[in-house]
């Protein structure tokens, strides 16, 4: 793991691989292993019936740090009405910065976003809404099962 960790850290065409530097990987690790806790157990609490230990993580609609994070973006785009309610859950925001804030836990399941997206009257106006909220406009998404992913078909 922390071999992956150093090979990523040394990809610096993208900023986001700053996590994966020696310095500070540790703390970066136990961090996502606590928000992984904490959303399998929110998830699982709520309904959710995860096929996965630990979800893929995706964003909802367009994030503009997108191309800042990740200017060679690969992505994979999923129809939110193709995923069984079972299977998914969000946060306003990153989960990892989420954890240790309760300021910021908007966990959601995905009725409860699709609600919001109404009340808003768009997932634009939700974003905005997240935006007010947190201080950056992101939905992530955790998916806890990979049936939904066409394995080599990116976009």
């Amino acid at each position: 793991m922390f071999a992956l960790a150093t090979k990523l850290s040394e990809d610096k065409t993208c900023s986001a691989n700053e996590r994966f530097d020696q310095d500070k990987f540790t703390d970066y690790y136990h961090t996502r292993l606590k928000a992984e806790e904490w959303l399998l157990n929110n998830f699982t609490k709520l309904g959710g019936t995860p096929k996965e230990k630990h979800p893929l993580y995706f964003y909802v609609h367009g994030w503009d740090l997108t191309a800042q994070f990740w200017p060679e973006n690969i992505t994979e785009k999923i129809l939110l009405a193709d995923i069984d309610p079972c299977d998914i859950s969000f946060t306003f925001g990153d989960s990892c910065g989420a954890v240790d804030n309760p300021d910021k836990h908007y966990f959601l399941l995905k009725d409860e976003l699709l609600e919001m997206i109404s009340t808003h009257d768009s997932i634009e106006n939700l974003i905005k809404h997240v935006a007010e909220k947190i201080g950056y406009g992101m939905i992530e998404a955790h998916l806890w099962n990979d049936k939904y992913i066409n394995k080599g078909e990116q976009q």
